[in-house]
């Protein structure tokens, strides 16, 4: 029998123990030298703890998800192994989508031109023109070309998307190629309204007073049609005569484009006051009236041109220019550059068109009440021939020195009843202008006062109505 092996006390166990731990710890000191012992105790814990989650298995979790996000508003997904399952947004610029690039060319109309015309200096085929024009509308055409309009022409690289006619700066007709068709459309825009007054005294002419009180030569013309059936702005104009007048001023996008319609005027001649007001009656008719109604278009003009100043006046003892002998001079010569455009002093028929001695080329118009008026020493004649009916203020001829003339001039005749006379002094006997119907007078005297008032320099509280009016 095996003898029992003799047990060792447990105090002898844990002695020996700690003997192997101190030799473990001088090695380790010895291993750490020169470290403290506090600090390579440190140390070897890191490395134990290190060496433990290595050997322990970890548990596999899923791949997060990176957002990349790209400039301006396009996101990827990256899928990486992660070392956090937090997802990381990562802003990368990604340039977008090149716009498509468009360019634009102008044609300027011409005498002349017409649409193909346009097609061919930009190169493009008539089977294309075919194309375009084949879908125009009546009110929306862009073949109605008028000499000095613009014509744009837009492309996208090499094809031609839009075509615009401008008719004026708030108005346009504009082609468009969409869906594998051209489509037309009239385009407006509208004006910002703006309505000043002007004031003058005239000291020698209307031209130079409007001039000084900042009015273009567009609008003194208009004045002097305006008043052009009721003053002679040569023999009836006297120095410290004055003029007030309201007009509108046309703004697009904030910028000054052009000067609108006279809205109201006052002429003070000789004493004698002449108001005009703009009124569009009912039936969609627009007029000047003075403030009882009256229309301020008579029958016959004053002067059949616009004039600048007058050379000779009704005189039937005269010395004769050219011939140098006394002759009567039944009429009244109007100075002016020649092709100068001459106007139908009223409505009629034309009588007459052609050379006549001493006239040179002449037109005759036939009026109602046995009235005849003649335009003589004409460089050429108007579109109107005999037989036509013209209305006051076509044109009729141009101004010219055919004929005995000593210079460009229009010699104007005024024959009533087969006698001469004084164009200046018959108007006045001549039938009245109308006046509107009673059932328009409320809404006219509504506007008249309005303007009236707007006459003052100083009345600032009737802009808005102004404005309202011009609407």
């Amino acid at each position: 029998m095996y003898a029992k092996a003799a047990e060792v006390p447990y105090h002898f166990r844990n002695r020996e123990t700690m003997v192997r731990m101190r030799k473990q710890l001088d090695t380790l000191k010895q291993w750490l030298h020169p470290f403290p012992l506090p600090h390579a105790l440190a140390i070897s814990g890191t490395v134990v703890a290190v060496g433990v989650a290595f050997l322990i298995p970890s548990t596999p979790t899923a791949p997060s998800t990176v957002t990349i996000e790209q400039t301006p508003s396009v996101t990827q997904s990256l899928q990486i192994a992660p070392e956090t399952t937090q997802p990381v947004s990562i802003m990368m610029p990604v340039e977008a989508p090149p716009e498509p690039v468009l360019r634009s060319t102008q044609e300027i109309v011409t005498s002349g031109d017409s649409l193909s015309k346009l097609f061919a200096r930009q190169g493009l085929s008539p089977q294309l023109l075919v194309d375009v024009t084949a879908r125009e509308e009546k009110n929306a055409r862009l073949s109605d070309l008028i000499v000095g309009q613009t014509v744009t022409f837009t492309y996208e690289q090499d094809a031609l998307l839009k075509i615009q006619r401008h008719i004026t700066p708030f108005e346009s007709v504009v082609a468009r190629y969409d869906d594998g068709q051209w489509s037309h459309t009239l385009e407006t825009r509208e004006a910002e309204v703006y309505v000043e007054t002007a004031q003058a005294t005239i000291n020698s002419s209307l031209f130079l007073a409007g001039a000084r009180a900042g009015l273009p030569d567009s609008l003194i013309m208009e004045l002097a049609d305006i008043y052009g059936h009721m003053i002679d702005f040569v023999y009836e104009i006297r120095s410290g005569d004055e003029f007030k007048v309201t007009f509108e001023k046309r703004y697009l996008d904030g910028e000054f484009v052009e000067y609108g319609k006279i809205l109201a005027a006052e002429f003070v001649n000789a004493g004698e006051h002449f108001l005009a007001f703009r009124y569009t009656d009912s039936q969609g008719d627009t007029g000047y009236y003075d403030e009882r109604g009256v229309s301020l278009q008579k029958a016959f003009l004053r002067a059949p041109l616009n004039f600048r100043r007058i050379s000779s006046n009704f005189d039937l003892k005269r010395k004769h220019p050219v011939l140098g002998t006394m002759r009567a001079h039944k009429g009244t010569d109007y100075a002016a550059a020649t092709g100068t455009p001459i106007y139908a002093a009223g409505d009629g028929r034309v009588t007459y068109r052609a050379k006549k001695g001493g006239y040179g080329n002449l037109v005759v118009i036939k009026h109602g009440n046995n009235v005849e008026t003649r335009y003589a020493h004409l460089s050429r004649f108007g579109k109107y021939r005999i037989g036509d009916r013209v209305k006051q203020g076509q044109v009729i001829g141009y101004v010219g020195a055919t004929g005995l003339a000593s210079g460009p001039h229009l010699h104007y005749e005024f024959v009533v009843n087969g006698v001469h006379r004084n164009p200046r002094t018959i108007l006045d006997k001549l039938p009245k202008a109308k006046s509107l119907p009673q059932d328009e007078l409320v809404a006219f005297q509504g506007v008249a006062q309005t303007m009236l008032a707007a006459l003052n320099p100083a009345a600032k509280d009737v802009e808005l109505a102004l404005q309202t009016i011009t609407q």
